[in-house]
């Protein structure tokens, strides 16, 4: 019973990644036609992804680019953190910073969200 278990344990994190990743691609798809607002960032860091102990500069480490930004469609306000629709990871913390240039804390941005469901946003279509 226990062996079971685990199948399916892992079997729905399969379906969970596949489902994520199926997503994903749709925004990809679709981002490039999506209408585009005018929204700010509110918060841009490079964080590690993979450290591995309490010091993220120690080890070999993975690094994301995070970014979270506020939008308004049609008087409703939403807070995205998508940069793009596949996030992306860095080998260097310089390499994090340099995607996130663009987009310090305060700017004025372009965000493209999805008119069928503003929620869903993203910074760099496609």
């Amino acid at each position: 019973m226990p062996d079971q278990l685990g199948k399916y344990i892992v079997a729905a994190f399969v379906l969970a990644f596949c489902f994520l990743a199926w997503r994903a691609w749709q925004i990809k798809q679709a981002s490039p036609q999506w209408p585009s607002v005018e929204g700010e960032i509110t918060e841009s860091r490079a964080r590690p992804f993979n450290a591995q102990s309490g010091e993220p500069e120690a080890g070999k480490n993975d690094w994301m680019a995070e970014v979270r930004y506020r939008y308004s469609v049609q008087g409703v306000t939403h807070e995205g953190n998508r940069l793009q629709a596949f996030g992306r990871h860095h080998f260097s913390r310089e390499e994090a910073e340099q995607a996130l240039a663009p987009y310090p804390v305060g700017a004025r941005v372009k965000v493209f969200h999805d008119p069928a469901r503003p929620e869903v946003s993203v910074l760099i279509p496609g």
